[in-house]
């Protein structure tokens, strides 16, 4: 599972969320988000370090020149931290993406590891849980949890686009 999930993380194009559910499904939620979490980690560091060796050339491999141009955000060597803590606190934003680009930035790689490892756990630990209550076949718990994470990504999505439209003023 670990070298599943940093699989996901190193192609990019894989969505995360369903491995996570297969890793509660498999695991239980505990040591499925434990497996996840370690994977993520190992496959963010990778492509950290071969976007920091090889710079912009490898990243555009990955990530289009257009893309690159939205993630200007990431310039901003004061609010860094901060923004890339609640682009990975939100699910469904292009986390495997930005680890690409992370690289590319003034940020550092343990700090990095840190503040989207930290940021990572809410969505892998609800994702894992209702992949644990598929398992059990209780789907209406299941549900529930997905029903959740998507009204509390909803949530922390608005008001993620409202912090960049203020910032752009």
């Amino acid at each position: 599972m670990i070298g599943i999930s940093a699989f996901q993380i190193i192609v990019a194009i894989v969505p995360g969320e369903p491995i996570e559910i297969a890793s509660g499904y498999a695991f239980g939620w505990f040591l499925g988000a434990v497996l996840c979490l370690l994977g993520t980690l190992f496959g963010q560091m990778v492509v950290f370090i071969f976007a920091k060796k090889f710079g912009l050339d490898f990243v555009e491999i990955f990530v289009s020149k257009k893309k690159l141009e939205k993630m200007s955000f990431l310039k901003d060597k004061e609010k860094i931290y901060v923004t890339i803590f609640f682009i990975f606190l939100i699910p469904g934003t292009p986390k495997d993406v930005l680890s690409y680009v992370a690289g590319i930035t003034s940020i550092k790689l343990l700090p990095f590891l840190l503040v989207s490892g930290v940021a990572r756990i809410p969505s892998v630990v609800s994702s894992t849980i209702a992949g644990s209550y598929l398992g059990v076949k209780n789907y209406k718990m299941a549900a529930i949890i997905f029903a959740v994470t998507i009204v509390i990504s909803g949530i922390l999505f608005f008001i993620y686009k409202q912090h960049e439209k203020n910032k752009c003023k």
